[in-house]
């Protein structure tokens, strides 16, 4: 019962990377403090060290920001000689969604999941790129019909509510793997 515990933990604080990628990954760097109650699998220990923390607070709070004013993938589908230097900082906010978001579900997964015998030591990373891409294209498609339709405002409070979603995940990630 524990492995299965400790794998829907995983996929609950990997998922979410799709949404916001650097918060599942704070979340498991102050819990892996020393004194914390959760214990990274052996070559991602450096995820509890302050300065791996303080990095990722910075990425995550540069994040909420920009999030709240860039739709995801406008700035991917506009083409190249019309960009504007606004345009420009939303494509590599996107591209940084797209790649860190399945990077910090890969760590997320490998760092957080002993369950499975080392010959399937693919499975969990594949497993959380996966829901982390499908949570990021759901996120995608749901904002630009939205934000299109109701106004700027709607892109604000979208993103606030994966915030908060992304939160409820790794709060229940977090209990499952305590």
């Amino acid at each position: 019962m524990d492995i299965v515990r400790a794998f829907c933990g995983s996929l609950l604080l990997a998922a979410p990377a799709g949404l916001n990628p650097y918060l599942p990954l704070l979340f498991l760097s102050v819990m892996s403090r020393p004194g914390g109650f959760f214990r990274p699998t052996s070559p991602f220990e450096f995820l509890g060290e302050s300065w791996c923390i303080v990095l990722l607070a910075l990425l995550v709070l540069l994040y909420i920001f920009s999030d709240k004013v860039f739709i995801p993938g406008d700035s991917l589908v506009s083409p190249l000689h019309g960009r504007t230097r606004h345009v420009w900082v939303g494509f590599f906010h996107d591209l940084g969604q797209i790649a860190l978001g399945l990077l910090g579900a890969v760590l997320v997964m490998l760092a957080s999941n002993p369950a499975f015998p080392s010959s399937w030591f693919l499975l969990p990373p594949m497993l959380g790129v996966l829901l982390a891409a499908l949570l990021y294209a759901g996120k995608r498609t749901l904002r630009h019909r939205l934000a299109g339709r109701w106004g700027p405002l709607t892109n604000i409070l979208l993103s606030l509510v994966e915030d908060v979603l992304v939160v409820l995940s790794c709060l229940a990630g977090l209990l499952l793997l305590r």
